[in-house]
Formats: C-alpha cells, sequence, structure tokens
C-alpha cells in the first residue's frame, strides 16, 4: 500500500480522532497495516505544516510573577503568552541579580528555583475547577431575606444550616454578595453584643470563660482568617486590616463606645493550625521559631534530618542538602520510614512514631558520661547553672535571698533599648542566681551577664553540687544547678531502656550521640512530620538541649530548626526607631486613619483591635479545655490569654479551612450549624466554599491587576509583582473583597470612616500599603516598593548575616536572649509546666498514640511532681487522657496495654505534606492527581477511582497480608469509634457512609509493620461527590452542580484525626519575643505560643473494603507482573540479590 503524504496526513487525523473517541478500546484497534510514505518533497514541496514544532515555544510576551503556595518558597517564575494564553512557565535564572542596599547580592548557587507546583500553575488557572464569580447558598439567602431569625433546631433544618453541603449554590452579582455579607456582619454583631448577646451564650450553653472573652462585644464572635497571608501581603493580609478596623468601628457604631472600648473580631492562626510551628522554641529560645536560610546548611558538618524528608518536599531547596553532602558533611536522618532523604544518608535512625525525645535523652547521657559536654558554653550561655530550690523548683530568686535587692538598670544597655524591657517587666521575668565557687556563696547573675560578660564578671558558676542557702526570711533551702538536676534525670534513659523505648538500634543510639558530641558544627532540622504529634514540645526540647550543651547553636552550619509553613511575618519587624512593621496594614489605627498617600510608614498609627485565638478551639467543639476532675472538681486548662470566644460568624481567604481541618467531618455535622455565617474566598471550587454561605470568587496570581507582596522561608528574598494575563473570569483581587464589603458597611452605618480605611483600593493606588510596610520595617527601611516591581526580582531582607541565622547576636556577641533568664533555656520554672510535669525534659508516651499506657511520663526523678488530678490510671476519655500526668519508670509505663490497641486499633499513621502539594492546593490539578499516587491514570480504566487519581495509604507489606490485604485493595480506615468519624455516628446514617475512609493500599516495605504513611489535606468526600460517584455513568467522585472534585471515593484522611489540645500549649506565664516586634509578650500569640494541631495522635484500624482489580475483580493488575514490592516472582527476587547477571573473570 503507496499513500501521498496528503493522503498519509488524511489518514492519520483521521486514526487519531478514532482513538481519542474510543479510549476503551485504546490498546490495539487503531493498528494498521504498515503504510509505505513516500517523500513528501517529491510532490509535496510546501513544507509549512512544519511551523506547528519550529513554533511550539515561540510567544509574544512573558512576564514574571510568583508561585506563592504555602510550601513558602516563592519561586519567581516567568511565564510566556501567546494570544493572551499562558503557554508555559520557565525557571527564572536570575538570583545572582538579587540584591539588598548596600550591595549584597544573591548567588548563582539559588538557581534554579521551581518545582512541579509552579511548572502546572497554569493548569489551575485554565482548569475546570475555578470558581468563576461569587456564589450564595441558597438557604442562607432565605434565611437572610426572612429577617435572619436565631438558629433554633428548627430553623437550622428549614435553611440547611445543619447540611450545609446539600444546599444549591446561587451565582450572584458582586454587589449583591457584598449587599449580604456587610448585612450579616451587622445582623450577627448587633445579636450578640451587649448584656443580651451574653444571655444568649450561656443559654446555647458556651462556658462563662468564653463568653468574658467576649468583651461586650458581638465582633468577638467574628472569625477571620487569612490562609497564610504571608503569601500576599497586601491582599491575603487584607482580611487582618477588615477584622481590626472595619470591625472596631462596626462595634462602636453598635455598642454606641469609644474607641478605648472598641473591640475587633478574633484572628485565626495558621502557622499553629497547620502543625507548621515547632511548639518548643517559645520554650527554648523565648521566640516563635528558630530557622535560617536554607543555603547555610552548606556549613554542617553533622546534619541530622529529623523527621523531615528534606528531599522529597523542599524541592527548590534539595541542593543545599547535596551541597552539604559534596562538603564532606556527615548526614544522619531520624524517621520511622526509610525515606529519599534517608537513602542519602551516612546513616537512618529509624524509630516508634513519637518516641524521638527518647533518642534525644540517652544521647544525653552518653555525651554526659563522656565528658563530650561544652562546659564553658553552658555556663556563658545557658542556664545549666542557674539555681532551682528543690523545694519549690523554682529558680532561687535574689530577692529572697539579698537584702535590698535591686535589679539592674537596663534602660541603656540591650535588654531595654533592643527588648524593650520596662523595668516592671523584669521584676515580673525574676531574678536568678548561682552558686560561686569562688566566693562559696549564692550570688545573683542577671540577664544580661552572659557570654563574655559572664566571664568579665568574675563569677565561677558552679554546674554540679547541692547547696543550703539562707532566705531573709530566716529559712534555709536547698538548691541544685539546673546541670545537677538534669544529671539526676539522665539516669532514667541508659542505653538499654533508650532501645526499649524507641526501638532504635544500640549502636545507632551511641554512633549518633558520639557524632552529637564530638563534630561541630552540627545541626538538626525538623520538619511539619514531628511537629504532628502531642508531646513535640517536649521532644524537640531535647533535640536542642542536645546541640545547646554542645555548643552548636547560634553557629553557621548549627542550630535546632524547623522547616514548615510560613513565619516570616516577623521579618517585616517593627522597632522603636522603624515604626510599626506589619502592623501599619494590618493594625492601622481605624480612629486615625492616614489618608495621604506620601506619608512615610512610621508616620502611621498603629492599634491592634482584633485578638487572636487558635483554631483549634473550634477544632475541639467551639470549647477550651475545661474538664471535671475527681480532685478539683471543674478546672479550666485552657489560659486567659488563650481563650476562645463563640463562632458565630467566619471570613476566610485562601485556605481550604475546612477541607483540612482535623476532625473535619465532626465539625461539619456537629460544630458549623451553630455558624450563622461562614464566608469563604479562593481561586478554585475546593470543600470550604462547598460547606460556606457566601463565596467571592479571586484572582490568581497570574491576574492579579495591582501589586502583591511576598517573602520566602527559606531565603532571604522579599519580591513585589503583578499579573501578567487579564483575568479570565468575573473574578478580583483578595484586598477589593474586603474593600467591596467595607463600602457596603460605610452606607449602612453612616460611617465614612468604614469606607476611608480602604481608601488606596478605590483609587487603584495599593502600592501604597507596600511602601508604608517597607517603611515602617527595620529589615525594609529605605526599599522602594517601586523600584522592587519594575525591576521583577527579589530583593533581599536586610539581616545581619547571609546566610541568615537564628541566635548569632546572642552567642558571638554575648547578647542576652528572648528569655526569661536571658540564656538558653532547658529547665522551666513556669508554675503551669511544674504541674504537668514538664519541668524537665522528659519522655512521654502519647495520649492516642502508644500501645503502652497513654501520657505518662517516663521518669523517676524527685523533682518531677506531676499532679494527676485524681484521674484514673483506667479512664479513656479524650480529655481525660489529655490533662492526666502520671510519672512511671519505663518498666511500669509498658506493663499497661492501651485498651484501644488491644481492640485492634494497632496502627500509627504519619501524616507528612506531598511534594506535589501544599495542604490542599493543587489537590485536583489533573497533572498532580496522576502524578502523586501508584493510582493515577488519565484514562479511568477503573470506574472507581474518584478522578485521574486518587489517595493512597502506604502500608507494610507483611502487615497487610496479615490482615488479608493485597497491594492495590480498597481498605477502610477507621479511628477510635467513639468520636470518629465524628461524634454521635451510627453505621445505619447516610452521613456516615460520606465520612469512612475507603482508600487504596499500597505495599510499601520502607514502613515498619505498625507504620502507615496518608500524606495530608487532599479534597474530603462530600454527600454531594459521593452522589456523583454512585450515580455517575463515569463513576467520578464530582459533585455535579458545583463541580466539586473529591480525591477519596469515601471519607478523607480527616476521618481519623481529632483536635488535641495540649496543656503546655495554653499557658499564661510564658515569657517570650513578639513575632513582629521588638518587645517581650507573655503567653499567647497568634502563630506563636499556642495550640499545634496534631494529626498523628491517633491509632487507626486497617480492614479490606473490596479488590483492588478493575471493577474489584481480583488483585491490582501491577501485581500480577510480579515485580511489585511483596509481591515478587522468582526473576525479581533474583534481581534484588544481585543474582541475575553474573560475571566471571
Amino acid at each position: 500500500m503507496f499513500l501521498s503524504r496528503r493522503q498519509f496526513l488524511k489518514v492519520s487525523v483521521g486514526t487519531v480522532a478514532a482513538v481519542a473517541i474510543a479510549d476503551n478500546v485504546l490498546a490495539l484497534t487503531a493498528l494498521q497495516p504498515v503504510i509505505e510514505v513516500g517523500n513528501p518533497l517529491g510532490d509535496y514541496p510546501d513544507r509549512s505544516w512544519e511551523r506547528v514544532y519550529h513554533d511550539q515555544y515561540r510567544y509574544d510576551s512573558s512576564f514574571t510573577w510568583v508561585c506563592s503556595p504555602n510550601d513558602t518558597h516563592a519561586c519567581r517564575v516567568r511565564a510566556f503568552v501567546r494570544n493572551g494564553v499562558v503557554m508555559r512557565v520557565e525557571q527564572n535564572y536570575d538570583h545572582q541579580t538579587y540584591e539588598d542596599l548596600y550591595g549584597n547580592r544573591g548567588t548563582f548557587a539559588h538557581n534554579p528555583r521551581m518545582c512541579l507546583k509552579g511548572f502546572t500553575f497554569h493548569r489551575r488557572v485554565y482548569g475546570p475547577y475555578r470558581l468563576k464569580g461569587p456564589v450564595m447558598r441558597k438557604g442562607w439567602k432565605e434565611w437572610m431575606d426572612a429577617g435572619s431569625p436565631e438558629l433554633t433546631s428548627e430553623v437550622k433544618r428549614k435553611y440547611k444550616f445543619d447540611s450545609r453541603y446539600l444546599d444549591d449554590m446561587l451565582r450572584v452579582s458582586w454587589d449583591t454578595a457584598f449587599t449580604y455579607a456587610a448585612k450579616a456582619m451587622v445582623i450577627v454583631a448587633t445579636r450578640y453584643s451587649g448584656e443580651a448577646g451574653a444571655r444568649r451564650l450561656r443559654e446555647q450553653g458556651y462556658a462563662p470563660e468564653m463568653i468574658e472573652m467576649m468583651k461586650g462585644a458581638g465582633t468577638r464572635t467574628f472569625k477571620h482568617r487569612a490562609g497564610m497571608p504571608v503569601l500576599g501581603m497586601i491582599g491575603k493580609f487584607g482580611n487582618a486590616r477588615m477584622n481590626g478596623g472595619v470591625n472596631a468601628l462596626l462595634d462602636v457604631w453598635i455598642r454606641k463606645v469609644g474607641p478605648e472600648q472598641a473591640q475587633g473580631g478574633r484572628y485565626l492562626s495558621n502557622y499553629t493550625w497547620h502543625g507548621d510551628q515547632n511548639p518548643s522554641h517559645p520554650w527554648i529560645f523565648g521566640v516563635q521559631g528558630s530557622d535560617c536560610d536554607l543555603s547555610d546548611m552548606r556549613f554542617s558538618k553533622l546534619n541530622t534530618s529529623w523527621g523531615k524528608n528534606f528531599v522529597e518536599n523542599k524541592m527548590p531547596e534539595a541542593h543545599w542538602k547535596l551541597e552539604c553532602i559534596e562538603r564532606g558533611a556527615r548526614i544522619v536522618v531520624i524517621t520511622p520510614e526509610y525515606n529519599p532523604t534517608a537513602y542519602r544518608a551516612d546513616y537512618w535512625m529509624p524509630l516508634r512514631p513519637a518516641s524521638d525525645g527518647a533518642i534525644f535523652l540517652g544521647a544525653m547521657k552518653i555525651i554526659v558520661d563522656e565528658n563530650m559536654h561544652d562546659v564553658d558554653f553552658l555556663k556563658g550561655h545557658t542556664d545549666a547553672p542557674l539555681l532551682i530550690r528543690t523545694d519549690t523548683l523554682q529558680f532561687l530568686d535574689p530577692r529572697d535571698v539579698v537584702a535590698d535587692f535591686k535589679f539592674p538598670d537596663f534602660s541603656k544597655s540591650y535588654s531595654g533599648r533592643v527588648q524593650s524591657l520596662t523595668p516592671d517587666q523584669v521584676a515580673r521575668l525574676g531574678g536568678q542566681m548561682v552558686w560561686d565557687l569562688t566566693k562559696k556563696q549564692a550570688v545573683p547573675l542577671h540577664r544580661e551577664q552572659v557570654g563574655w560578660h559572664y566571664q568579665d564578671s568574675g563569677i565561677d558558676a558552679a554546674l554540679t553540687g547541692t547547696y543550703r542557702v539562707k532566705l531573709l526570711n530566716g529559712r534555709e533551702v536547698d538548691a541544685m544547678p539546673v546541670w545537677q538536676m538534669y544529671l539526676v534525670h539522665f539516669q532514667d534513659y541508659d542505653l538499654d531502656t533508650v532501645h526499649q523505648i524507641c526501638r532504635t538500634p544500640k549502636d545507632l543510639l551511641v554512633r549518633w550521640a558520639r557524632d552529637s558530641g564530638s563534630i561541630k558544627p552540627a545541626a538538626i532540622h525538623n520538619g511539619e512530620g514531628t511537629n504532628h504529634y502531642f508531646h513535640q514540645t517536649s521532644n524537640s526540647r531535647g533535640a536542642a538541649m542536645v546541640l545547646v550543651a554542645t555548643g552548636n547553636v547560634g553557629k553557621f552550619g548549627a542550630g535546632q530548626h524547623t522547616w514548615a509553613g510560613n513565619y516570616k511575618a516577623g521579618c517585616f519587624t517593627a522597632t522603636p526607631w522603624s515604626g510599626g512593621g506589619l502592623g501599619v496594614h494590618t493594625g492601622e489605627d481605624p480612629f486615625n486613619i492616614t489618608l495621604d498617600p506620601n506619608a512615610h510608614g512610621k508616620e502611621i498609627k498603629v492599634q491592634q483591635y482584633y485578638y487572636g485565638e487558635e483554631v483549634g478551639y473550634w477544632g475541639h467543639g467551639d470549647t477550651p479545655l475545661i474538664v471535671n476532675t475527681p480532685k478539683y472538681g471543674r478546672k479550666v486548662f485552657t489560659g486567659k490569654t488563650h481563650m476562645p470566644s463563640p463562632s458565630k460568624f467566619r471570613w476566610v481567604s485562601n485556605t481550604n479551612h475546612v477541607n483540612n481541618a482535623k476532625h473535619h467531618y465532626d465539625l461539619v455535622h456537629n460544630v458549623d450549624p451553630n455558624i450563622e455565617t461562614v464566608i469563604t474566598q479562593d481561586v478554585e471550587m475546593t470543600s470550604d466554599i462547598n460547606h460556606s454561605d457566601l463565596a467571592f470568587a479571586c484572582n490568581t496570581w497570574m491576574e492579579f491587576t495591582y501589586p502583591e507582596m511576598t517573602i520566602t522561608v527559606s531565603n532571604p528574598w522579599v519580591q513585589i509583582w503583578k499579573g501578567g494575563i487579564r483575568p479570565l473570569y468575573d473574578t478580583r483581587n483578595d484586598l477589593d473583597t474586603f474593600a467591596g464589603v467595607a463600602a457596603k458597611l460605610a452606607d449602612m452605618t453612616g460611617d465614612q470612616r468604614m469606607r476611608d480605611y480602604f481608601k488606596f483600593v478605590y483609587e487603584n493606588r495599593v502600592d501604597v500599603y507596600a511602601q508604608r510596610m517597607l517603611d515602617a520595617s527595620s529589615t525594609f527601611y529605605g526599599y522602594s516598593a517601586d523600584v522592587m516591581l519594575k525591576s521583577e526580582k527579589g530583593w533581599m531582607v536586610m539581616t545581619r548575616t547571609y546566610p541568615r541565622l537564628a541566635f548569632w547576636e546572642e552567642t558571638n556577641e554575648s547578647k542576652p536572649m528572648w528569655t526569661r533568664t536571658g540564656r538558653y533555656e532547658t529547665y522551666r520554672t513556669e508554675p503551669e509546666a511544674i504541674e504537668y510535669g514538664e519541668n524537665f525534659i522528659s519522655h512521654r508516651e502519647g495520649t492516642e498514640a502508644t500501645p503502652y499506657l497513654p501520657n505518662a511520663i517516663m521518669t523517676t526523678n524527685p523533682y518531677v511532681r506531676p499532679d494527676d488530678y485524681g484521674i484514673p490510671i483506667t479512664a479513656q476519655h479524650h480529655d481525660d487522657k489529655t490533662i492526666r500526668n502520671i510519672k512511671l519508670p519505663w518498666q511500669e509505663i509498658k506493663r499497661h496495654a492501651n485498651p484501644l490497641w488491644e481492640k485492634g486499633y494497632q496502627f500509627y499513621c504519619v501524616t507528612p505534606k506531598t511534594r506535589h502539594r501544599v495542604h490542599s492546593q493543587w489537590s485536583v490539578n489533573d497533572w498532580v492527581q496522576i502524578y502523586e499516587s501508584n493510582f493515577g491514570d488519565p484514562y479511568r480504566m477503573d470506574k472507581r477511582t474518584p478522578g485521574v487519581g486518587e489517595h493512597q495509604l502506604h502500608i507494610n507489606p507483611q502487615a497487610a497480608k496479615d490482615r488479608g490485604i493485597n497491594d492495590g485493595d480498597y481498605v477502610y480506615v477507621d479511628g477510635n469509634p467513639v468520636d470518629r468519624p465524628y461524634r454521635g455516628w451510627k453505621p445505619s446514617d447516610p452521613y456516615y457512609k460520606v465520612a469512612r475512609l475507603m482508600i487504596r493500599a499500597k505495599y510499601n516495605p520502607s514502613y515498619p509493620y505498625h507504620v502507615t504513611m496518608a500524606k495530608h489535606a487532599p479534597y474530603v468526600a462530600t454527600p454531594k461527590s459521593v452522589k456523583g460517584h454512585e450515580t455517575r455513568p463515569d463513576g467520578r467522585a464530582i459533585a455535579v452542580d458545583t463541580g466539586y472534585q473529591s480525591n477519596f471515593r469515601y471519607g478523607a484522611q480527616q476521618s481519623f484525626t481529632r483536635n488535641w489540645l495540649m496543656p503546655m500549649h495554653q499557658t499564661d506565664s510564658l515569657p517570650g519575643k513578639h513575632a513582629i516586634a521588638w518587645k517581650f509578650k507573655w503567653g499567647y500569640q497568634v502563630d506563636h505560643h499556642a495550640i499545634n494541631t496534631v494529626p498523628k495522635e491517633c491509632l487507626i484500624r486497617i480492614t479490606k473494603a473490596e479488590d483492588g482489580g478493575i471493577g474489584a475483580r481480583g488483585p491490582w493488575e501491577p501485581v500480577r507482573t510480579g515485580f511489585t514490592p511483596g509481591q515478587e516472582n522468582e526473576f525479581m527476587i533474583k534481581w534484588l540479590k544481585g543474582e541475575h547477571i553474573k560475571i566471571k573473570v
């Protein structure tokens, strides 16, 4: 058969079309007999058809934009546009041009920067799930139109507040959306203001402490959250601006009070809610988080990745780990599973999940026993020499020992000029004493006697011994240095005991301890994974102690750093000499608005009227931690500074808030029906929008019509950009939504200040907000927003060192830490810590995720004296286990079995981020669905697959086989049946079928027998997605009306998680640095010392649901090949042993 070129093209086009239609018979039916094609130049000299290949990279224009998801790398990416459409994106190789005002520059080593999220982002921009305009829930609109009656049970049913997920969504105009939102704010704030509002809340059963936090203002029931707002300093933080400014004005209008009594709403957290913050860092270092520029990793000689799969999940930064290796560093990985980072390590230390603290305490015992600790550093920079009274377990205070003692005047020194400590605050921090070996008596040691100041003091502080000290009241007390007390404490953590607790091989425990004691500089980098444990505070205090005791902090290549989330709001630092920092945007005083666009940032009056709140309380049933104890009766464990207020109005932006909530199905079923208005703004049809009353459709990063600003978490860049394509739909920038509602409120109340508060939005001058933040921040003083925008590149955050390094000044320049003592602190004197048995660092079993006695403290140390509140050892209620403090030796702890374990809930489930998504962003991107698991299939040959891919649960092959589960089977995953997937569930409840997790099981021998893994935050199943899955001919788990696409057939990872309220995260007495200002704060601060979500604190049971083969017939197809883990055929076994090819010479 012979065809001309023209004939061949016609035939081939038809064949391709046939293949595209007949996907079910794709394999062989399109094959034709071999065709001989003649020379096209023979009778077809026109070669213009080749242009489709020649021109595939042609573009009309290009622009740069910042990919700013919650992986916080903020890569600047170049997009190429043809005919107004982004055709492709590429990495921008220009980091060597990034600079600061002093001429410092980035280097070529930072190139390239982009991962699959940036590479596929245009598929989200043009994808089928975009939100194309504002939508409103039908029942909520009817409720508003009916006068917004109070939410009785009948009203909730009538207007579907108890089943938002089943209601219809109506497309509305922006004017209608703004009007209804403003009206709802007036209604809710009025309803819950004053004594009448307090009475309503009491009748609804809210705790009196929560009502007290209202301060009489209905606006305090407003909960605003900008999802990781540093990702959009101007627009995302507009939610905080609305919260503190417009809400305060609304409160004044409703209650007729003055500005001094005005209250904004509550600002919901991000960093802690995501489990990103290392909760120990405020305790050890006195700051929100210890981190460094990741390029600092190159200087480490011992680099320990602890619970951080760095190579996989920090893709734009992973090369720093490789450079660390190239420079000769020793790499260690501490994780339960063997992961890609472990593959590159010198050695991997497997461990039982949540037993990490035992490893560090065991290492400390070896370091001390072998005399590898740094005595000079301990004396000069840490709390090791400070005397502790053995009776009270508090510091020996010089005010109790020295007659007429007075604290030094710090007004002209670092504590006063930089840390802004007042005399009253110095007194509140308290004083300390050491035993001077020269004078043979206890002497005061103040907070600035650190480093060389300590050396110059002439004091030779004892680290060991017990000393009798006479108090001014005539009593004599025994006092011991902190270090001496720890020498007692370490005795419980001998090698055999530590091995039994964590199951790590003994030789590796010894090797790592000796490496940590002898190699400098050394660093321990933890990730989100370890922060997901209930007792991460204690675990990470142990990790830091290893470094502190060996002098490996505050130096290049050293430190205990956390790598998850975005906490760089602190880069916009408020100082006495620069101005209000970030606060000039988020906290501009609404009663003293500066309307001059040319005003310098330092001129802006800052008065914050909103107050933070942890989302975890909403996740705990919208309640604080209050427990009826046998010993004391009703006891409140939530500190006053942490106390939540009732939730009646929620407005979130840039976050799939409900989707990512631990105990998701309980919140949707039992908590949110009590909330009168839920507003969400996002770019796509998310789970949160499906559970909302009103949704604002927003522009993507490529479509911004005016400038936006962000800052990275891992490199010293601040960036300003705007979009390069016109918005595709009826969408707005983030800040436009807040400005639109504020304008409507101004019309309703007659208060023009509400409109003025967003004046520069209406005038298209939002660059004014960016410039003010730069002006008012010590790190950006002198930068021009206009220059930064036009330069199309990042600029460097001006810090003391490049790479930026935590505690450089404290270690190298002998400045005091932002702690109570001015030193690195390993011991805690806060009353709450002593009460909870956490004055020392100890290993504690999990509250649920343990085969042994939940929440037991492993120690025999006589100076650990916890209160058990009379709660019996057999108590099983989650709040009882949360607060119960039982101190026992290891042999006793392991003698008690966790009843849940005995009932078959015998799997830990680790919950890392995925390399392809960040929280839930990109979850329904088609390429990501295909890449992300072993079950991606663009043809969806198995119609049970919810989309072109689906989520999976990694499980040890033998553990699966022992339960009759084959590789690729669908399994049910159940959490504690007492309250999961939601409180009050019944097998007959239709919602239970929606909420119970069904997921693919994937054999993975890198996971230990009792450890599984499911990456967190894919799109959850909803009743509508389940209905679509069960009724659509193609089986897709997609809602017919909204187009919401689930990543699951049924349930979600959040089906087996719940919220826990750790007592150590809720204290009022912990001092430390304010997150975004040079000043001290005590107790709670949003995203700082606060409740951290802990999804790993759960045990799960796994049972087979369906066969993995197509249509539930037989095993999953790859199993038949004999090449998959746990199913190896004879050839594969031979190959794995290296026996397939042998060469004899």
